[in-house]
Order: C-alpha cells, then sequence, then structure tokens
C-alpha cells in the first residue's frame, strides 16, 4: 500500500527530476512519495489511509530532489500533528511569441498550529533547490483541511473550527 523503499520506480522520478517528499513514521518506517505509479492511488492518500489504519503518525517529512540533499521540512519526534503536502509547478510563458520558458517546481507542506486557525507553509522550489527565504501562512480552510493528515486521538482535529472546516463550512 504505502512505497517504503527507494526502488527502480522511485529512482526513475528522481531522475526524471520530480520533486518528491518522504515521510518517517513513529515506527521508524520510511515513506515515499512514488507520484503516478500505475494501478495505485495518490501517495498522500495512501499513507494517511495507513497511519489511520495502522495507529501510526509523521515524526518528519524531507524533500527529495535530484542534484541536492534532502532537507527537512518539519520534524517532531511527537508527530506532526494536522500537516498536509502539495505539489506543483509553473511555467514562465511569453505572452508575445507564446513560448514557454523553464518549468518551476514546488513542494508545499503546511502545519496547522496548537491554538490558532493557522497554517505555518514552507515551499521548496526547483530549480534553485532551496526554501522560499519569506514565509507563509495560511488560514484554515475545508479545501486545505481536508488535504491534512491528523495524528489518531488528534485533539487539533477535535477543535470546533477544524471540525467545521472538515465538514466544508466556512470557518
Amino acid at each position: 500500500m504505502i512505497c517504503d523503499k527507494i526502488d527502480q520506480f522511485v529512482k526513475d522520478k528522481i531522475r526524471n527530476l520530480d520533486i518528491l517528499w518522504c515521510a518517517t513514521l513513529n515506527d521508524g518506517t520510511t515513506v515515499y512519495s512514488d507520484y503516478e505509479r500505475p494501478n495505485f492511488d495518490n501517495p498522500w492518500n495512501r499513507l494517511r489511509a495507513y497511519c489511520a489504519d495502522n495507529n501510526l503518525f509523521v515524526t518528519k517529512v524531507e524533500v527529495i530532489m535530484f542534484g541536492a540533499e534532502r532537507q527537512i521540512i518539519f520534524e517532531d519526534a511527537n508527530g506532526l500533528d494536522g500537516f498536509f503536502i502539495v505539489r506543483g509547478s509553473s511555467r514562465d510563458i511569453n505572452i508575445g511569441t507564446g513560448e514557454t520558458g523553464p518549468s518551476f517546481k514546488q513542494l508545499a507542506v503546511g502545519l496547522l498550529r496548537e491554538n490558532e486557525d493557522v497554517i505555518d507553509v514552507k515551499k521548496y522550489c526547483w530549480p534553485q533547490n532551496e526554501f522560499e527565504q519569506f514565509e507563509q501562512t495560511r488560514l484554515l480552510t475545508p479545501d486545505n483541511a481536508k488535504l491534512m493528515l491528523f495524528k489518531n486521538e488528534s485533539a487539533k482535529k477535535n477543535r470546533q473550527s477544524v471540525q467545521v472546516a472538515l465538514n466544508g463550512s466556512s470557518v
């Protein structure tokens, strides 16, 4: 269900300059994102289900990108509670000629604060292979709440504002 090793599929993703993440679980297992693996759901969805089914939680999230050392995005030995991972890409377009420029890839990880409805977001960017230098925050919304992985028995998830967001209403 989860990808717990850097197999040939993941190696090929890295060689093809896909921006990936890996998550360390509290039992020591490392889970690798293996986007577009044939016959498998999105790795983020699989990780969330695996953690829920096995009463596990994530203690560390890192970014993996060809040509760069792994970088820790968030880490907490007690578990990351209320976080999400989103990948994206963009491309510059020359309006005059319609030609496209180089591709830019991002990996954004957001972590809900302990007693606030604010999410701290760190974004790793390629081809720079570094984190954006400015701090980003987002307010809790139904869209980002539904992406989050919460620890089992999560106090954050049980907060009224989070429950309202998870049920699709505005906070």
